[in-house]
């Protein structure tokens, strides 16, 4: 047999067993009286999935954050779903949603899944800028929530057997200019969910992450533009004459040049977090969205040079 005989026969095995497994991904479990809970619920990709969830019969558990959330999705949504305040920074709050999934439960049905969607961005603006305040504040919401409201549902999970699905993000594979402390806390949740994954192997509890690329959710504060402002007021006046006067300017066409490439369409991140829900065979990782692998995942994996030749344009 010649080498390129041998090839050819790798590559067709190889092609039949990618086809086997793209076939065995598309097979899903029964949904009945199996809950979902979902924190950030308010906007953006919460608000979507839970009322996707409550359309296919699923009963969600929609956790928001505002008064102003809660109803707009109390709206939106069957009697069947339980919409209700939670903040995951919060200890006592957390408790509170223990006692009302337990409370609510009937019969039957159990916690199957625990999505972790929460999130914030507080300022984009240079890695000099951000004060540890933002970096607390960032990290309470990011990271510490779903680390605590993870903790606090397992025992819940660990009976269904169920899953734990954490948003992360394209900025856990390359890190964004301007976004320190969004990086860091998208980068910690990929080490703790996969640490999670581990410990829970043999128990049946499974963890997978979303990592999304850019998409028109509320995760940039309306008044953006303003935070970024004042922060450059702030600043030490030699951290203000090395940077100019200009880049606090130029905060705001960033940003809308930034929410004009974003993708409107949320669907495709609120399929894959179903598929990680209730696939029977899912995935650990799910980047989604425009250059989510063709890009990111791709420049992630290049020499360092690269990426941060291409990513240091807009640094001074």
């Amino acid at each position: 047999m010649d080498l390129l005989t041998l090839l050819g026969g790798l590559v067709v095995i190889l092609c039949i067993l990618k086809s086997v497994e793209l076939y065995m991904r598309t097979i899903f479990l029964d949904t009945k009286n199996k809950c979902v809970l979902v924190t950030g619920c308010d906007t953006g990709f919460g608000h979507l999935l839970a009322q996707e969830l409550d359309k296919r019969g699923i009963r969600v558990f929609a956790s928001c954050l505002t008064e102003e959330g809660e109803k707009r999705l109390l709206e939106k949504c069957s009697s069947k779903a339980v919409v209700f305040r939670l903040d995951v920074t919060k200890e006592e709050s957390i408790q509170n949603a223990v006692y009302l999934v337990k409370a609510k439960l009937a019969g039957d049905e159990v916690l199957w899944g625990l999505v972790n969607n929460a999130g914030v961005i507080l300022l984009a603006a240079p890695l000099e800028w951000q004060t540890k305040e933002q970096y607390e504040k960032t990290l309470a919401v990011n990271l510490f929530g779903v680390i605590e409201m993870t903790r606090a549902f397992l025992p819940l999970l660990r009976k269904s057997k169920g899953r734990v699905v954490n948003m992360s993000s394209i900025a856990s594979m390359l890190a964004i200019p301007k976004l320190a402390p969004y990086n860091i806390s998208k980068a910690a949740i990929e080490s703790y969910t996969d640490t999670l994954r581990r410990e829970m192997y043999n128990i049946g509890v499974t963890a997978h992450l979303i990592q999304p690329s850019g998409f028109t959710t509320n995760v940039f504060p309306a008044d953006a533009t303003e935070r970024l402002r004042k922060a450059f007021d702030e600043l030490p006046q030699e951290v203000k004459e090395f940077y100019g006067e200009k880049s606090a300017n130029m905060g705001h066409t960033d940003i809308v040049k930034a929410r004009v490439t974003l993708d409107p369409d949320l669907t495709k991140v609120t399929r894959v977090i179903q598929h990680a829900l209730f696939a029977r065979y899912p995935r650990y990782r799910y980047p989604v969205g425009k250059g989510a692998v063709s890009i990111f995942w791709t420049f992630s994996h290049f020499p360092e040079i690269i990426p941060d030749k291409l990513l240091a344009i807009s640094a001074p």
